[in-house]
């Protein structure tokens, strides 16, 4: 076994000794989202609570114990489906790097491990002593259903995209697939699909044609299956008179803030966590032709919307589950640019061009070493 290789290296052996070390800190040592749902589980194993509606992270930690409701089963198999979920994420962003890379195994291998450490430049820590709240990072490494849905979220967005540039009626199925994985897994990924992807499909096909209608049909999948969890969460009996979904600017803002204004904060934290695509995109202008970046903007546009627009109230007030689909997107927009960048190294020959750019990422990359130490240190993500 090589080092670097284009299937499996001795590099793949660290990452994923490195992802189980963290994994098994967040949930055996470190105040995380992580024992809150082992918690659901046992809840749910002992009587006391249903099953959770987006059920697919909470059943399989749950059927891999072979249905114990014992504490300590559970936060070991957590360990090992999110770890195992985020290597899984390293695997298929490694796998479009090798195929744009003339199979640059190093190449692949090391900006794939770097994406996933990839974090907001501290700047909220010097000023509110946050590191995670308010930014939109684009890897969070507290709540086990968004770590445990990004390989879907990634795979729905890569193969959508592809859909964009070169229809395959093939490809329906497997985005239909998808959409039900990620609906059962967490579905703040499709709040953000079913608006951006039709508008990107109108750019791409005219509405009177076929493929147009073809490639929308998947999206009433989507909408069914959200309406569905939308019925089963707030018209329940147990939140339904406490929890409801209403529209309250810079509510998450108002509360963390600490006394600053929302734009200030907006503008600092998109500057903190964007400043690698910024860079990207200012400095290179004609990837604004691509279609992948196209797609992965308009999709991190609507996700930041959502995030500053929608609020819950009542018992989930504070669970930010309306912030969750900005993480995701943010990572497809850094994937996105190292993705383009690659590209036009390989046909250039020479990465010369693009110092100040990897010089960003590589501060962002940074960053998130910085944040995993502060996490360690301080036991708290915060």
């Amino acid at each position: 076994m090589k080092f670097f290789s284009t299937k499996i290296g001795y590099f793949e052996v660290i990452v994923f000794l490195i992802l189980t070390f963290l994994f098994y800190n967040f949930t055996f040592t470190i105040q995380t989202d992580i024992q809150l749902h082992a918690q659901f589980i046992k809840d749910y194993a002992d009587g006391n609570k249903p099953f959770q509606v987006n059920f697919l992270y909470y059943f399989l930690v749950y059927s891999l114990t072979f249905f114990s409701s014992e504490s300590p089963a559970l936060l070991l198999m957590s360990v090992y489906v999110l770890t195992i979920a985020t290597f899984f994420k390293y695997y298929l962003v490694k796998l479009t790097f090798l195929n744009i890379t003339n199979k640059n195994s190093i190449q692949a291998s090391v900006f794939a491990s770097m994406l996933l450490f990839c974090f907001s430049i501290p700047f909220f820590y010097y000023v509110l002593d946050y590191f995670y709240l308010l930014n939109f990072p684009p890897n969070i490494w507290h709540n086990s259903t968004t770590i445990f849905v990004m390989p879907f979220v990634f795979s729905l967005f890569y193969i959508s995209v592809n859909q964009l540039q070169q229809h395959k009626n093939s490809n329906l199925l497997l985005i239909c697939i998808l959409i039900i994985i990620n609906a059962v897994s967490k579905p703040s990924f499709l709040f953000v699909y079913l608006i951006a992807y039709p508008l990107m499909l109108l750019m791409t096909y005219p509405i009177l044609t076929k493929k147009f209608w073809i490639n929308i049909a998947p999206l009433a999948i989507a909408m069914i299956l959200i309406v569905i969890e939308y019925l089963f969460i707030y018209q329940s009996t147990e939140v339904s008179s406490n929890s409801s979904i209403e529209i309250d600017f810079f509510r998450f803002y108002n509360n963390w803030g600490k006394g600053y204004t929302n734009i200030s904060l907006l503008v600092m934290a998109i500057i903190s966590s964007l400043l690698f695509p910024m860079v990207v995109i200012l400095k290179n202008k004609q990837f604004l032709k691509q279609k992948i970046l196209q797609t992965v903007l308009l999709f991190t546009t609507i996700a930041i919307l959502i995030s500053i627009t929608l609020t819950e109230t009542g018992l989930r007030e504070n669970d930010g589950n309306f912030l969750w689909q900005s993480f995701m997107c943010v990572f497809l927009l850094y994937f996105s640019c190292i993705y383009l960048l690659l590209k036009e190294i390989t046909k250039l020959g020479s990465s010369k061009k693009f110092f100040l750019e990897f010089t960003v990422f590589s501060i962002h990359f940074i960053s998130g070493i910085l944040y995993l130490i502060n996490i360690f240190i301080n036991k708290n993500y915060a």
